[in-house]
């Protein structure tokens, strides 16, 4: 299964050489009664049609005082439908591997939620994420509920900056604070 999903991710990133849009994001977590981490992710994301998305992320951790750092591969997908007015739903599905010193694991998530404009530049998003492990081993290692709140502002009709926070639960107890830039082409 590792290796699969590892040539998924490999055929995903060389697919996407012309990708719709890029992200970077920085993220502050601040665990709850634990370590905190700082994260950085990259990631390519390009429009199928109307209703649909693909995207792959890579992304880095390190913990506070520990030094240890994970990393994490993913592909997916997003629908996005519109639910009345300018309010749009959505469901974001991905597939990926986590490696870190104590091991790797594949592992599986469920994001759905609404974007709501708010002016013609100002975009807000909530959304709720499911996210845990494929094998038994580390499920009760790797299962978090993470319920996400953010805005994005598009500085112009290619460049978008954001905010986002992210109340974590689960294996972890972690409130996130992310600041992202996106470029589309």
């Amino acid at each position: 299964m590792k290796k699969i999903l590892t040539s998924l991710v490999a055929l995903a990133i060389s697919g996407m050489v012309s990708a719709g849009s890029v992200t970077v994001e920085g993220t502050n977590g601040n665990t709850i009664g634990g370590n905190d981490q700082m994260s950085a992710s990259f990631s390519l994301r390009e429009r199928v049609n109307n209703t649909f998305d693909v995207h792959t992320q890579f992304s880095s951790s390190q913990t506070d005082n520990t030094n240890s750092v994970s990393t994490r591969l993913e592909i997916g997908g997003t629908a996005t439908v519109p639910l009345f007015s300018s309010v749009k739903g959505y469901t974001r599905i991905g597939l990926g591997q986590r490696y870190s010193t104590a091991g790797s694991f594949t592992y599986y998530s469920v994001e759905p939620g609404v974007t709501v404009p708010l002016s013609p530049s100002l975009t807000a998003r909530v959304g709720y994420r499911y996210r845990t492990a494929l094998e038994n081993t580390n499920v009760n290692k790797y299962t978090t509920d993470t319920v996400r709140v953010g805005v994005s502002y598009a500085v112009n009709n290619k460049d978008s900056v954001g905010f986002r926070y992210d109340r974590i639960t689960g294996d972890s107890r972690q409130d996130g604070h992310s600041l992202f830039y996106s470029r589309s082409f």
